[in-house]
């Protein structure tokens, strides 16, 4: 039969094997600054966490933030080191600090969390994601979406271009956030 209808039983999806890494995972998400670091791409924490950092501290992340009172606002999302030399995380929009009733001027990454829209709402009993996500997002988008909790029950819901991209962040973030927690100075979550 034609390789277009052979069933591969067993084998890892094309963008997860080895063979392909090279040009999907975090280069697809645009975390690479160059073609040559995209031809390099691993996978390990370490780079992942590096590569994260860079773009953040950089020119950022673009997504497209929700809220409920609000209609959607494309944002950047930074990171820089506050006063006390603790990873921060901010928000922009056209080259200028972004805050909003949602959005901090900025938060440490130590006290934030990261889930995906498909991870349970720990506000909402039996639904994932949260309120603000499923009443702006189609089901089928939320691959493409996720929620930074923020202290004080706050939250930034939030969707990118793809879902690789988002699974790229999530995961990177999540190590951030570790990262962040490890190394806390203390002091106020703000």
């Amino acid at each position: 039969s034609p390789p277009s209808s052979r069933i591969a039983v067993g084998r890892q999806p094309a963008h997860r094997r080895p063979e392909t890494m090279a040009c999907m995972g975090l280069s697809c998400a645009g975390l690479c600054a160059d073609d040559d670091a995209a031809d390099n791409y691993t996978t390990d924490d370490e780079t992942r966490l590096k590569m994260l950092k860079e773009k953040l501290a950089g020119a950022g992340i673009q997504i497209k933030k929700f809220s409920a009172k609000s209609p959607m606002k494309k944002i950047v999302l930074k990171m820089k080191n506050d006063d006390a030399g603790d990873a921060a995380m901010y928000f922009e929009q056209h080259g200028e600090p972004y805050t909003d009733v949602d959005c901090p001027v900025s938060v440490r990454f130590a006290v934030i969390g990261m889930r995906r829209a498909t991870d349970p709402d720990p506000y909402s009993k039996h639904m994932a994601g949260s309120r603000v996500l499923r009443d702006n997002l189609s089901p089928t988008d939320a691959l493409k979406a996720a929620v930074i909790d923020l202290p004080k029950k706050a939250s930034v819901s939030f969707a990118v271009d793809s879902d690789m991209e988002m699974s790229d962040l999530v995961e990177g973030m999540r190590l951030l956030i570790a990262e962040a927690k490890t190394s806390f100075a203390g002091g106020a979550d703000y």
